[in-house]
């Protein structure tokens, strides 16, 4: 299991690197009801990755298998890591250029109002729905399949990747319980950033994730 732990951390680390989740609740903690709202966020996120992991986990179970060994995996983390690829390159085409106007998406002004709930279906959305974070999560599921692991060691595996990729979003709900009065600037110029760099970031993001899995794909299929 720990060997699965280990090859699992890097797609954990990508889990991770979401900007405009990120930016998304530290807007919250700069919102009306900071605390809920940004708690909500971070339960709806990691329950999500958990849920998309598991779903790519039960996929990858039911389709073809030589023995215990899945034949259909390779094949699946190599068309995920194509997928990849290729949303990899919309992001990187759409990012703004120097001395374009930033458009804000229209739902961060509403975040100043948004109630829990509302929070809780965003943090999932940037979890487990938003393509970086779906394919990943997927590919993950796909990855830990292949493996020689039982389905109880998978689930303890998947738990602990969905907490390293939600440790950016448990930070912010942290810093709202014990610092967030002498933080509100700095969070609001951290937000101001990773909105303006999302799409680069996330395109370069993407197309690491894209090779992995695709080298995921082809190691399994030639190891």
């Amino acid at each position: 299991m720990l060997d699965a732990l280990a090859e699992s951390l890097p797609l954990a680390v990508a889990l991770a690197l979401s900007p405009l989740a990120i930016a998304s609740v530290v807007l919250m903690l700069l919102s009306a009801r900071p605390r809920a709202a940004s708690v909500a966020f971070f339960v709806g996120f990691i329950v999500a990755i958990v849920l998309a992991t598991a779903a790519g986990y039960l996929v990858a179970s039911v389709l073809p298998h030589q023995g215990e060994t899945s034949i259909s995996a390779p094949y699946l983390l190599i068309v995920l890591g194509v997928v990849a690829v290729v949303l990899a390159a919309r992001q990187w085409r759409g990012r703004p250029k120097k001395g374009d106007d930033l458009e804000l998406p229209g739902w961060m002004a509403k975040v100043d109002g948004i109630t829990t709930t509302s929070a809780l279906v965003l943090g999932a959305f940037f979890g487990g729905i938003k393509p970086k974070n779906l394919l990943l999560s997927i590919g993950l599921g796909v990855s830990l399949e292949a493996l020689a692991l039982s389905n109880g060691e998978a689930a303890i595996v998947i738990v602990i990747v969905a907490f390293v990729a939600s440790i950016p979003i448990l930070v912010p709900v942290i810093i709202a319980f014990v610092a967030l009065d002498r933080l509100s600037g700095t969070l609001d110029r951290m937000r101001a950033w990773m909105v303006q760099h999302n799409a680069a970031m996330v395109g370069t993001i993407l197309l690491i994730v894209g090779v992995l899995l695709i080298s995921k794909g082809v190691s399994t299929l030639v190891g």
